[in-house]
Order: C-alpha cells, then sequence, then structure tokens
C-alpha cells in the first residue's frame, strides 16, 4: 500500500491510498443502491459487473466525485489510468472510490500528482494507516484482524442501508471460487454493513469488496465465521463513531416468523428518531419501541403476546407494563456504552441484530454546518 496527501481535506492529512497486489486477486464487490450514484462507484461497478480479477485499487477522502457529470467519469477513469501507469498493469485492473464531499470537482491534477506519490512509497498493508487515509469525519480510524481475514474501513454520518456511507475492505488468504466468494459476501454483508444505521441517510458512494488472496486452502464455513466477525467489528465500530454518537444501540428482535419480518422490525426500532433520542438520554421509554414496533402495516405483531426488554430488565410483557424500577433501567443506559434494546416477538424462530447510534445535539450541529 502507499498513501500520499493530495490537497483534498481541509486538515491536511492524508487523502490517497493506493493498495497493489503483485498478482490478479478475486474481487466480490457490493455498492449502494442510492440511485444517484457517485462517479467511481459507476466506474467500478462497470469493471465488476464484468470481470473478478484485479491487480489494485485507489480510494480519495475529501471529495466524494459525485454530482460532477461526464468530468467526474473522466477524472475517476484518468485515476485508474494513473495507477495502472505506475505499476505497468491495465487500466481495467484497477478499481477506484471516494469519499467526503459531494458535489466538488476533483483537482483532478492534485489527485494524480498524489497517486504517483503514493505508488512510488509502496510498504504492507498497514490496516490503521490504510483507515485513517480514507477518513472524513471519522473520530477514529476502523479496522480488524482475525486469523484468516483482515480489513479496514471508514464511515461516521450518512449512514443507513444499503449500505451505509462507508468504505470497507476485507481480505481472506483463501483460495475460493468466485460463487463461494460471492455467497460469503452477500450473506455477510447482510447482517453487518446492511444491519446498521445513524441517520437513515443513503450514501452516494458506498462500496464493499471482500478480496480473496488465494493463497491456500480453508474451509469455507471458517471464511465466512472470520469475515463475518471481521466486518461486524468494523460496522459497529462505524456505529459508534456516528457523528455526535455516545452510544451504541443493539436492537434485537427474536422468535419473529421469517427473517424479513425480524429484520424489518428491527430497522424500524433502529431508526426511530424517538428511540434514538431516548437513547441519548438514558430514557427507558419502552412505549417509543413499541410504538416502532408496532408501526409496520405488512408486518403485524400482537401486543398481548411480545416482550420488551433494556439490557436484562423486562418492561413490557403479555399486553401490560410490568412495573420495574426504570430508575434501575436508567441508570443502566448510564452505565453503558452500548445499550441492548431486545423485542420478543413469540410468534417463530427467526431473528435480526441491527446497530444503531443515539441521536445527539452534536450530530445536529456539525451536520447543519458541514458545508460551513
Amino acid at each position: 500500500m502507499g498513501t500520499a496527501r493530495a490537497g483534498l481535506k481541509p486538515s491536511g492529512k492524508k487523502d490517497l491510498l493506493v493498495v497493489y497486489f503483485e498478482k490478479p486477486v478475486l474481487v466480490s464487490a457490493v455498492y449502494t443502491k442510492n440511485h444517484f450514484k457517485a462517479a467511481p462507484v459507476i466506474y467500478s461497478k462497470g469493471l465488476t459487473d464484468r470481470r473478478n480479477l484485479f491487480r489494485a485499487f485507489v480510494v480519495n477522502s475529501g471529495n466524494a466525485n459525485c454530482g460532477t457529470g461526464e468530468i467526474g467519469l473522466k477524472h475517476a477513469h484518468m485515476m485508474a489510468q494513473r495507477v495502472a501507469q505506475n505499476f505497468g498493469i491495465k487500466e481495467e485492473e484497477v478499481l477506484v472510490f471516494s469519499t467526503g464531499l459531494i458535489g466538488a470537482p476533483l483537482p483532478i491534477d492534485q489527485v494524480l500528482e498524489g497517486i504517483d506519490r503514493a505508488c512510488s512509497q509502496l510498504k504492507p498493508l498497514n490496516l490503521r494507516e490504510a483507515s485513517e487515509a480514507i477518513s472524513t469525519t471519522d473520530r477514529f480510524p476502523k479496522y480488524a484482524q482475525g486469523e484468516h481475514a483482515f480489513g479496514f474501513g471508514k464511515g461516521a454520518g450518512m449512514i443507513h442501508p444499503n449500505m451505509a456511507t462507508m468504505l470497507a475492505y476485507i481480505f481472506t488468504p483463501a483460495r475460493l471460487s468466485f460463487e463461494n466468494l460471492r455467497k460469503i459476501h452477500l450473506e455477510v454483508t447482510e447482517r453487518t454493513f446492511n444491519s446498521i444505521t445513524v441517520d437513515g441517510c443513503t450514501s452516494t458512494n458506498d462500496s464493499f469488496l471482500l478480496i480473496s488472496l488465494g493463497e491456500e486452502e480453508l474451509p469455507e464455513e471458517e471464511v465466512k465465521r472470520e469475515t463475518y466477525e471481521v466486518a461486524q467489528k468494523i460496522a459497529k465500530l462505524i456505529v459508534a463513531d456516528g457523528e455526535g454518537a455516545t452510544k451504541i444501540g443493539v436492537v434485537k428482535i427474536v422468535n419473529a416468523e421469517s427473517k424479513e419480518k425480524a429484520k424489518a422490525i428491527a430497522e424500524r426500532v433502529a431508526t426511530s428518531l424517538l428511540v434514538k433520542t431516548a437513547l441519548f438520554g438514558c430514557d427507558p421509554n419502552w412505549g417509543r419501541i413499541a410504538q416502532a414496533v408496532g408501526s409496520l402495516p405488512q408486518y403485524p405483531v400482537d401486543p398481548n403476546r411480545l416482550d420488551i426488554y433494556i439490557g436484562d430488565y423486562l418492561l413490557f410483557s403479555d399486553g401490560l407494563p410490568t412495573g420495574v424500577d426504570l430508575q434501575k433501567v436508567a441508570q443502566y443506559m448510564r452505565n453503558h456504552k452500548e445499550v441492548l434494546i431486545k423485542v420478543d416477538l413469540k410468534e417463530g424462530r427467526s431473528d435480526w441484530t441491527y446497530y444503531t447510534s443515539d441521536l445527539t445535539y452534536d450530530y445536529v450541529k456539525l451536520n447543519a454546518e458541514y458545508t460551513t
């Protein structure tokens, strides 16, 4: 990997990352489902729709290259070309990613010069430095290391599936077929990066790569488990770093009649502004959870059967409040960075976990002044 400063961040910190592979690696990619896609997403998706072997990728932070028209696509192409020229590889073997402010043209000459510098000073992949180079409003780097999977990412705001304003890159030394790599990738994505929210806003630039380095034979289930663990750690770090966030809400829906129902209800609770503000205020207001659970017409629930928990405290059961000491529940919420909200629907065997952040004064302040 190589990093450099191209002058895209007001802070003057590094804003370019190039990752180069000595031999082709197998890549599975998923991208934002926002129809307002950034130029690098359009460019890279065009490549990964046609091929799955690549030699490098480049990321710039501080500028999303989104809403920039044809010149934005040209700039993405130029970034790939410059990386390819530096390494003597084909431009179609290079993927391009960007993150940052929407609507401003890339200062492409600065970016290309930065790419040259990054390519000229390669070193082994350092997960922390890689994450720092692609960060924008992030307060801390996001990375995780397992025995057979490792990766890094970024994200703090505009976080909501599909996926969340995030870039993530996870590597496994496993030698896999593309079909098996893709299967693992999609399953892991659904349970991790597609199950987090900060502000309910789906980014224009989301991209998540799962990369098989093809170095050794490993059991598929082991690769899947470790990939999930690494992705989950990075996803939770993104929620923990949600702009202005002070707490993580872990929303668990259990014993639903279907996986789809469990996920939909978990997402509704996780995105409720009333739940998120209660989380910030350490207010054990189970009524806000109840209204979110029951608000999906396509997924009816029986209020006379379900249970609502905050932490280990049962607040509502079989149609009535339990009379639990709410001061103790509030104390639990104050004492824990990670707060469990669990709803037992008592109707089946499916479950889903969603991660959310609290909604704070600082989130409003930061985003009210983002471009000024």
